[in-house]
């Protein structure tokens, strides 16, 4: 199969755009947590603040998730603790896990306060 040089470009910059609004997204939800936003951007301890702000267990779900054969459920476990912290029920968790380009800027943007993990209040 072969792609044409505009084929690579276009598909180069529209996972740039995509990158980039995820990034955004992120920002303002560790924002919203109480988090510093700068966070989002630091691989890892992105990920281990994701989980700090939406599981209990946050450093178990951590190291499943940087296993390979753990990371889906790490992930899926995430989104429903990430629904949650904010307010939400599992059909928001499940628009997280499958659709996350559209329910982070949700989070990010809307009206949603982050509530803290099970019910803590955010400091």
């Amino acid at each position: 199969m072969d792609f044409s040089d505009s084929t690579i470009i276009a598909s180069s910059i529209a996972s740039a755009i995509v990158a980039f609004i995820v990034i955004i997204c992120w920002w303002r939800i560790f924002h919203k947590a109480g988090k510093a936003g700068i966070l989002a951007i630091i691989p890892f301890f992105n990920l281990f603040t994701y989980f700090k702000i939406a599981t209990r267990n946050y450093l178990l779900w951590f190291i499943l998730a940087i296993i390979p054969v753990t990371t889906v459920v790490a992930s899926l476990a995430g989104c429903f603790g990430l629904a949650k912290a904010f307010g939400k029920g599992v059909i928001f968790g499940l628009l997280l896990f499958f659709l996350p380009v559209i329910g982070l800027p949700i989070l990010a943007f809307g009206r949603a306060r982050y509530h803290g993990v099970a019910g803590e209040r955010a400091r």
